[in-house]
């Protein structure tokens, strides 16, 4: 009898084991099928967008080790002796892979989630089988129902420091998590025989899961932007990391005296980093502070767990509240202070384009008149060395009689576009003078044999048709040369002979460029393919 019993026990342990397997593949089945509608002819849906940086392997890699370490951490250190979780946030990481991969990939990741999610329920034993799998299928059903929503109401590219798209984000937490906790309580009441009331479990289910995602989703999107490739190395900032460890480690100093009232203190110290960094550091720091918090408080620690022996309390009336009251510590002056910095931001850009605007040709967007002899009395009081080129178009009247403005005008942006190209390559700049007559400027030493063979490919290159205004044209340009640097003489002189060797190049039948000497300059060698003076 007693060998027959212990058969028949381990049968029925193997033929438990075959059922969970089976409800495990049924699961893995159903998140495929999933991924076939989303292929499908637009049956499915999809939250990942293009605005996202592309992220590979490596991503979803660090997404599943997320999901692995913080379900561990809130399984062994989060939960009191009754089975409850302040807050749940390893659906966070499952949350960011469908806002930030690509479909497929995304699909894997929930696929690891949830098997790592089953294992660690298993190894913890904290709940029965049904029950784990009911919990770790209903966790991606929360993040199924909320990515689609998070996508349409907070931004191509999710950034939940907002406070309008953290307030839009809020709702959807608790709507994913109502509609999932609804699901839970009926299929524990109605089928694995829970005897809790359903109310207050329903009530504790939504409150852990929203919060979870509510506390960690900023961070994780935080570790994810804030990382290089393939690496989790934070671009840190000395004095906001050491305000961060400050809030952490106050927050264990005021949960482990638990007669202290050191924990108000957190609120202050919320407050001076949500003014000094950025509001994802906030927000970061929030969801370490809730942490370790929760940690503590379920080891009876703190002043919560002391006002609740019994744990009764801890969940449902102070410690998620207390959580969320973090949030609102830092949400407004995130707001305050991100609305200040965007006017700046918003007032440095206005300036830059009324510079722009003042400096530059409103057609072709190269330098005007004014900036470019700015620059070049900066060239002539620093002695810079280069060359000076003076670039007027030939017969640029016959395109406008023949064309018309219109047409003119979309020849000289495309032409000023391409004098660009062939300039700015070497550090130089371009100016547009006035009508069809531009000036460039490029920096360096030449010998003769360079500038000729500079000038001869920038003629070259503008004697290429253009494409405009539905036509394709050709045309040819004079050019005037004048070297910098050799000499001391003002930028108006060097300006009044780049000019003389523009003209001497039309009186010599246009098409070609002239390098302007002085007559007495012995130690000047004229060009084989241009003009000198």
């Amino acid at each position: 009898m007693p060998a027959s019993s212990a058969v028949r026990g381990a049968i029925d342990r193997l033929h438990a084991v075959r059922v969970e397997w089976h409800l495990f593949l049924a699961v893995i089945r159903v998140l495929v099928v999933l991924d076939a509608l989303r292929e499908g002819a637009g049956l499915g849906w999809r939250p990942y967008r293009s605005a996202e940086t592309r992220r590979g392997i490596g991503t979803a890699a660090m997404l599943v080790a997320v999901f692995g370490a913080s379900c561990l951490i809130s399984r062994f250190f989060f939960t009191d002796e009754f089975g409850y979780s302040s807050f749940w946030p390893p659906n966070a990481a499952m949350l960011v892979a469908l806002l930030t991969l690509r479909p497929r990939l995304a699909m894997g990741v929930l696929a690891a989630c949830l098997a790592v999610n089953f294992g660690i329920n298993r190894f913890a034993g904290a709940l029965s089988p049904p029950e784990s799998l009911l919990a770790c299928s209903l966790n991606v059903i929360q993040v199924l129902l909320a990515a689609p929503m998070t996508r349409r109401f907070c931004g191509a590219k999710i950034d939940l420091t907002r406070p309008r798209r953290f307030a839009a984000f809020t709702v959807i937490a608790l709507l994913s998590a109502a509609t999932e906790a609804a699901i839970g309580v009926a299929i524990e009441y109605l089928f694995l025989g829970d005897a809790a009331p359903p109310i207050g479990e329903w009530m504790q289910w939504v409150l852990c899961d929203a919060l979870g995602l509510l506390l960690a989703t900023p961070a994780v999107l935080n570790l994810l932007r804030y990382s290089r490739p393939g690496q989790i190395i934070w671009r840190v900032e000395k004095e906001n990391v050491a305000l961060l460890l400050s809030c952490v480690v106050l927050t264990i100093l005021s949960f482990a005296w638990t007669r202290s009232p050191l924990f108000l203190f957190l609120y202050p110290a919320l407050a001076m980093l949500a003014f000094h960094a950025r509001p994802a550091w906030s927000l970061t720091a929030v969801f370490f502070v809730s942490a370790f918090a929760s940690a503590l408080t379920a080891r009876g620690l703190g002043p919560i767990a002391r006002l609740s022996p019994d744990g009764t309390l801890m969940r449902e009336g102070m410690m998620q509240p207390y959580l969320f009251s973090l949030l609102l510590v830092v949400l407004p002056i995130n707001n305050a202070v991100g609305e200040k910095r965007r006017d700046t931001r918003r007032l440095m850009m206005m300036k830059a384009n009324l510079e722009h605007a003042a400096t530059h040709d409103m057609l072709t967007s190269t330098m005007n008149r004014q900036k470019f002899e700015a620059i070049l009395k900066s060239v002539v009081e620093w002695q810079q060395p280069g060359v000076i080129l003076f670039i007027d178009i030939d017969d640029f009247k016959g395109v406008n009689d023949s064309l018309g403005h219109q047409a003119g005008d979309a020849f000289l942006k495309a032409f000023s576009v391409r004098l660009r190209g062939l300039v700015t390559w070497r550090g130089g700049c371009v100016g547009r003078f006035g009508g069809d007559e531009f000036a460039a400027f490029v920096p360096g030493r030449f010998s003769p044999e360079e500038l000729d063979a500079l000038c001869v490919m920038i003629s070259s290159a503008l004697r290429a048709p253009y494409c405009f205004a539905g036509v394709t044209r050709s045309v040819t340009a004079s050019i005037g040369a004048v070297m910098t640097g050799m000499d001391r003489i003002t930028a108006d002189e060097l300006i009044h002979r780049a000019d003389t060797a523009l003209y001497a190049t039309k009186a010599a039948g246009r098409d070609g460029y002239t390098l302007f000497r002085e007559p007495a300059a012995d130690d000047l060698v004229p060009f084989p393919a241009g003009r000198a003076l």
